[in-house]
């Protein structure tokens, strides 16, 4: 039971972060269930439109996923033609990753669907709110994120 009283908020503030996090996933999810995929899928193509060409252990890097646990949701991308692999032209052992043009619109349409109330969020919070927001997440991911796309100004 969520105890909203308690003097530290702590409570209060988790229980926000899960309604957000409700919030900002159900239309993506509505759409990923159209074409019977998940939010492992999403994760996928997200960072393969971001970083196009990440090999299978930079993905499972970047996810902190093992590949026992990445392997299924990317076999149905790359099955059901939403990802591509090829190998590497400097080492064709290596396997590139990259969406495919119907994946990278699928991505497009789940991120504007999650984009829009984010940036509206960010942008009445103002700069100073922002910044804090991007310190508070960094803290909380605790993880390299260098493969992400640079944070903005």
């Amino acid at each position: 039971m969520v105890d909203l009283i308690r003097p530290d908020g702590y409570d209060h503030d988790f229980a926000l972060f899960c309604a957000a996090h409700r919030r900002h996933n159900r239309d993506a999810d509505r759409i990923l269930a159209e074409y019977g995929l998940g939010r492992a899928h999403h994760r996928i193509l997200f960072f393969l439109a971001v970083s196009p060409g990440m090999s299978v252990g930079d993905l499972c890097r970047t996810l902190d996923l093992t590949k026992q646990a990445f392997n299924p949701p990317l076999r149905t991308l790359l099955t059901d033609g939403w990802a591509e692999a090829a190998p590497a032209p400097e080492d064709r052992r290596r396997k590139q990753l990259r969406p495919t043009p119907k994946g990278r619109e699928l991505e497009e349409r789940l991120r504007n669907a999650k984009l829009a109330p984010f940036a509206a969020a960010l942008d009445a919070a103002g700069p100073e709110a922002a910044a804090g927001w991007r310190a508070i997440m960094t803290s909380i991911a605790g993880t390299n994120l260098a493969t992400l796309p640079p944070t903005p100004p």
